[in-house]
């Protein structure tokens, strides 16, 4: 493969391999990763093609990453992902799965508007779920499964 390129402006390599200046032909030989630029004076430098950066930075650490040459997206543990949209898992959407799986565990559901409203019923929720969780403490320590 051999791509002639005639810039107005200066082209330049990253880590200071190689630049041209004004309106100099700079042609790319080469296949695989080895790439030969050779300038119109016939000065030639030969580069490789580095890996394209991927990573997604917070201004001071990687929050994600897409590793070269894979499909899975990487967040890191610190990092939080809001999705303002559908999520979908093998065109399923996660969010109508979840909450058939609720529906069919019988989970109550929380109404945080009509809590608001009635701060009664936050009250009620909450000491629902603290007997409930005193209820499967005790049935564990008597070794009840049902």
């Amino acid at each position: 493969m051999t791509v002639t390129y005639n810039p107005n402006t200066n082209i330049t390599i990253a880590n200071g391999g190689y630049s041209t200046t004004g309106s100099s032909t700079v042609t790319v030989t080469g296949a695989g990763s080895g790439y030969v630029l050779t300038g119109a004076s016939g000065t030639s430098y030969t580069t490789t093609w580095a890996n394209p950066n991927t990573n997604f930075n917070d201004g001071s650490d990687t929050i994600m990453s897409i590793p070269y040459g894979s499909k899975t997206v990487e967040i890191t543990e610190h990092a939080t992902l809001d999705v303002k949209g559908n999520v979908k898992i093998n065109g399923v959407d996660l969010e109508e799965r979840l909450e058939r799986i609720e529906t069919l565990l019988q989970i109550p559901t929380r109404d945080v508007t009509m809590e608001a409203k009635y701060p009664k019923l936050k009250k009620i929720w909450e000491e629902y779920n603290r007997e409930l969780a005193k209820l499967k403490t005790w049935d564990a320590l008597k070794g009840n499964d049902d």
